[in-house]
């Protein structure tokens, strides 16, 4: 996770944004605060998590603060910043209520995240492998509030896990094996909520950021080669057959857009 919260910030600098200072949104933060913590530590002013139902709690909260005070050296040099910054952001008292706790460390929560939780103008916003779990209709009103709520030249930056996540604990299947399976069948197949993945590929996220009224600054995708030698579109359930062996194939995307 660490690298790939890294891989951001760099694109976000590189594109000429400014964290430092900055009001940033985080989209599903999930039970372990660690990405929100970096970027407080690059600079955030504050950094606003999200989730559509209440996940963190106080131990969580320690967690991840415990977890980078163990790596401040590495967490310095990679940022850019001294160790007296990362010391700065994660040496204080965590005690008290959860919002207590995330007040110490400059974060607030928004639950469930919509217009009414969503306060104020934001500067950034950004996503980590949580993209793929989310309905394409609610991704749909996600980046339409992210838009709304974005600055002049307030930049969106997600990284997009857009592999078949059951290879995690079955190395046989296929990379993108998912994408073989009729929407019914695949909906039986994630009848656990936990288990849901969209199976949106990087031109569906592309034309979600167009749709919502951003552009895309910059991307970088991983294809899968040793699936793009045997994918076969043809062979695929309709919503996949227009698409590309490359695109069918894309595992990993990260994308800077602008609002």
């Amino acid at each position: 996770m660490l690298d790939g919260i890294f891989e951001q910030v760099a694109m976000i600098r590189a594109a000429g944004g400014r964290i430092a200072g900055a009001r940033v949104l985080e989209i599903g933060s999930g039970w372990i605060p660690v990405a929100p913590l970096i970027y407080r530590i690059a600079g955030a002013r504050e950094v606003i998590l999200s989730d559509q139902h209440r996940l963190l709690h106080p131990r969580s909260v320690q967690a991840a603060a415990a977890f980078l005070r163990q790596r401040a050296g590495r967490l310095a040099s990679e940022l850019g910043v001294p160790e007296a910054r990362v010391s700065e952001v994660l040496e204080v008292p965590l005690q008290g209520s959860l919002d207590a706790m995330l007040d110490a460390l400059g974060l607030c929560y928004a639950v469930p995240l919509n217009g009414d939780t969503l306060k104020g103008e934001i500067d950034i916003a950004y996503s980590h492998t949580v993209l793929e779990h989310i309905p394409p209709a609610a991704l749909a009103e996600i980046f339409a509030l992210v838009r709304d709520r974005l600055g002049k030249g307030g930049l969106f930056c997600n990284g997009i896990d857009n592999s078949d996540h059951r290879r995690s604990y079955d190395e046989e299947l296929s990379i993108v094996d998912f994408l073989r399976y009729s929407d019914v069948t695949w909906k039986m197949q994630c009848i656990n909520p936990q288990d849901y993945t969209n199976r949106l590929r990087h031109s569906d996220y592309l034309d979600l950021l167009d749709d919502a009224g951003f552009r895309l600054l910059d991307t970088q995708v991983y294809v899968a080669q040793d699936a793009l030698a045997s994918i076969e579109p043809q062979k695929l359930p309709p919503r996949f057959r227009n698409k590309s062996a490359e695109d069918l194939c894309t595992t990993w995307s990260l994308m800077l857009a602008r609002g």
